[in-house]
């Protein structure tokens, strides 16, 4: 079966076949061997390069937008073998797994929410028998911010993260670029405010600084390791009715219902994971190839651009609405005649 788009295969049958998104299975769908599928999975850097003309497409008459780096976990329970799979502590079941450990870069406007990169962190375990050094979770946050600044060179950049990345290194590089950033940080850090040393959680009980009444929020300019830093402190309400008091630390001066607004931006992340998950098999690749294993994940985030930009083509609620609705395009035109007539170009600029 010769198609012409051929590097849109993979992260459509993604998206068209049910159940579990391995070679075998998605070459069903197309009645071809699973070997043949195999090779139309694409190079990870062809993958993004599409979900970057996606954005920049999606996202051209923009001023501002959401760089989100967040991380998860993608089980790999009875893969002792796959390469770069290790021990993860895994904070939903309370213990440890076995598992890649997944950072993805998106980018948002608040209402689109788009990947554009990936990476993998290693346990100290794998990194101690390797002699190849890979960038630590810093390097990969300061290289996703790099990327977004070359694609939008001339929009306002917000990084929004979350405590893991609320390093003293970090924070220093996003200082010293002038990066403006937003990123949960523990209530035990310990800052200089008006020239005395608290906590964080001591920090929220301070005269003038204690949430009263029905303030939800507050914004204090603080120091911490020599940085000039604000410190939002939150009041959140769960579904239980129970407060609890967080906090968010950021490079940049801005009302506290700004910051709140724009750290909750970084909860796309999730909705994604939920779908990718779910919907899109981003843990269903059984190769034991890390390579192979990185490529389908790509592929699979490729995919989810693509029902983003359906959602936002049709005004579709959510992300499943928009898988729904390019299924019903495909079964009703056939794959092949799908693939061969979709232009990306046009459906970008729609």
């Amino acid at each position: 079966m010769l198609m012409k788009n051929t590097m849109l295969i993979y992260p459509f049958l993604v998206l068209l076949s049910i159940g579990k998104k391995s070679f075998q299975n998605m070459g069903r769908f197309i009645q071809i061997s699973g070997r043949a599928i195999a090779n139309m999975l694409q190079p990870a850097e062809i993958s993004f390069k599409i979900a970057s003309q996606i954005c920049q497409s999606v996202f051209s008459e923009k001023t501002k937008l959401f760089l989100i780096i967040d991380d998860t976990l993608i089980k790999k329970i009875f893969a002792t073998n796959m390469r770069g799979s290790g021990k993860f502590y895994d904070t939903k079941i309370g213990r440890c797994i076995t598992a890649f450990r997944l950072i993805t870069a998106m980018l948002s406007d608040g209402k689109v929410c788009i990947p554009i990169a990936c990476s993998y962190l290693f346990t100290k375990e794998l990194l101690n028998l390797c002699s190849e050094r890979f960038l630590s979770k810093d390097e990969i946050a300061k290289t996703f911010i790099k990327t977004t600044i070359k694609l939008f060179p001339t929009k306002i950049i917000v990084l929004l993260a979350d405590g893991l990345y609320a390093t003293v290194e970090l924070l220093k590089w996003c200082v010293e670029n002038k990066i403006s950033a937003e990123m949960r940080m523990h209530s035990n850090r310990v800052i200089i405010y008006k020239g005395c040393k608290m906590k964080l959680s001591e920090l929220a009980e301070q005269l003038g600084v204690k949430l009263t009444g029905r303030q939800t929020a507050r914004t204090v300019s603080v120091e911490w390791h020599g940085l000039s830093l604000e410190i939002t402190i939150v009041k959140r309400v769960d579904k239980k009715d129970r407060e609890s008091i967080v906090f968010q630390v950021s490079t940049y001066k801005a009302e506290p219902r700004e910051h709140v607004k724009a750290y909750k931006i970084r909860w796309d992340t999730e909705k994604c994971y939920r779908t990718e998950k779910q919907s899109l098999g981003l843990g269903d690749c059984f190769s034991q190839d890390l390579r192979i294993q990185y490529n389908h994940v790509a592929a699979t985030l490729l995919a989810y651009a693509f029902a983003q930009l359906e959602r936002k083509k049709k005004k579709l609620k959510t992300p499943e609405d928009a898988i729904r609705a390019v299924k019903e395009k495909i079964n009703s035109t056939g794959f092949k005649q799908f693939i061969d007539q979709y232009d990306l170009s046009m459906h970008c600029n729609a």
